[in-house]
């Protein structure tokens, strides 16, 4: 099957995406400038005082281009750079789906494009300028790539996700279930150790402990976000009520809420983030009793990861746009290692419906999104597209928990064999 239709629908997407950055869409631009700043000021901050709420391989990522550019007095082309490096990131993730077309020749394809294709091709200009803005597409291919070779390396898809738990933390959880197959425990929890370790001793040595633990501490004093999807209450109470709340630019650099009953949502954040705890550790340790071969195991293991991603983001009190570069990733690597699984058709469905919360994040952020913050005509129209989408996530996430759950009830354990009755099977020709 000839590549050259995936690459001019990339090529003409993206040209979209860089378009919407650079004009219409510029307020996009506001995280690129803010590690600019922030990098100027390194001399005096040093690496304990700049960029904090990152873990130091994400600082170390976007310092490097920075100090290189310092060295040849140059820093103005410093977006330039780290939006070109966007691209390159985003052409890689393609890369790896186009040539999971020699072991698995059998996917759909229209218009000689595979169906995982289209998924990745059409992610980007749904979410718009954000994704060539934010360094969040850096783990979520990270977690995408994980999952294409779960399968086929897993050793190396242990990697993939020791490196997108370093430069995010956030892509611990799916770790447990990268380990769940019986057949491949050991390789995986083996690389991922060692990879990890690498990770944490050079990071301990750049930053020292505090460092490593200040993305923690950061995310921990943080308020409601105006988006989350605990928010949602207070944000349609705001929108008829706009003197008994405040929407606000906090500290977090991110806009809040304050008001009646948002510190009550607060607390149902918390209690929901207790439960998906729960609710995760029971399907990780039944998928680890459960799970033998990991090409028998591919629907769990990707169902397993979607809802663990969407899982944090539905119980956090914080919901970017740019979080659906978490997932985003992760469906279309699950399109291509589901392929003649019964569960195919399930993720093609969930795909499509996660394309369309995407799409309405994008008119959310950056198109409308002074209709959040500042209460006009059409706040009542965002706050409610910002309430559906928003309960579509918690649905995809429900979905997602549930085929998993549903996948492992059907699967059977692991059958132990005692060495004589193995030895006995194995001299037995199978029937005919």
């Amino acid at each position: 099957m000839r590549t050259w239709p995936t690459l001019v629908v990339w090529a003409l997407t993206r040209a979209l995406v860089v378009y919407w950055l650079l004009s219409p869409e510029h307020a996009a631009r506001g995280d690129i400038f803010y590690y600019q700043h922030s990098l100027d000021a390194l001399g005096e901050n040093g690496v304990q005082g700049t960029l904090a709420e990152y873990p130091v391989p994400a600082f170390v990522l976007l310092a490097v281009p920075y100090l290189i550019l310092d060295l040849v007095h140059f820093t103005i082309a410093y977006p330039v750079v780290i939006v070109s490096a966007a691209i390159l990131t985003d052409l890689f993730f393609l890369r790896f789906l186009v040539g999971s077309r020699r072991w698995r020749p059998d996917q759909p394809a229209w218009m000689r494009i595979t169906a995982a294709e289209w998924m990745w091709l059409l992610a980007a200009p749904a979410l718009g300028a954000t994704t060539y803005a934010r360094f969040d597409l850096i783990p979520g291919v990270l977690v995408g790539l994980a999952l294409l070779y779960a399968v086929q390396r897993p050793g190396l898809a242990a990697c993939f996700g020791a490196m997108a738990t370093g430069v995010k933390y956030w892509p611990a959880i799916v770790l447990p279930t990268l380990a769940a197959p019986a057949e491949t425990r050991r390789k995986t929890i083996t690389a991922g150790t060692i990879a990890g370790l690498v990770i944490g001793v050079i990071s301990l040595i750049i930053g020292g402990w505090s460092r490593i633990i200040s993305p923690l501490q950061y995310q921990g004093t943080r308020g409601l976000q105006i988006e989350s999807i605990f928010a949602s209450p207070a944000m349609a109470r705001w929108v008829s009520n706009p003197h008994d709340y405040t929407v606000f630019f906090a500290s977090s650099k991110a806009y809040e809420v304050t008001g009646p009953s948002v510190g009550f949502l607060l607390h149902l954040s918390s209690i929901a983030t207790v439960v998906l705890a729960f609710t995760l550790v029971g399907l990780w340790s039944w998928a680890w009793l459960r799970l033998k071969d990991p090409e028998q195991s591919i629907d769990v293991l990707v169902w397993l990861v979607l809802a663990s991603v969407t899982g944090f983001i539905v119980t956090s009190k914080v919901f970017s746009p740019q979080y659906l570069l978490w997932v985003l990733p992760g469906a279309a690597a699950g399109l291509v290692v589901l392929r003649g699984h019964r569960s195919w058709n399930h993720l093609a469905g969930w795909s499509m419906v996660l394309l369309a919360a995407t799409l309405m994040t994008h008119e959310i952020f950056p198109r409308n999104y002074n209709a959040l913050t500042v209460h006009a005509a059409d706040s009542n129209a965002i706050v409610a597209l910002l309430v559906t989408r928003n309960t579509i996530i918690a649905g995809l996430c429900v979905a997602a928990a549930g085929e998993a759950a549903w996948l492992l009830w059907r699967m059977r354990p692991p059958r132990a064999v005692a060495p004589a009755q193995a030895a006995h099977e194995a001299a037995v020709p199978a029937e005919r």
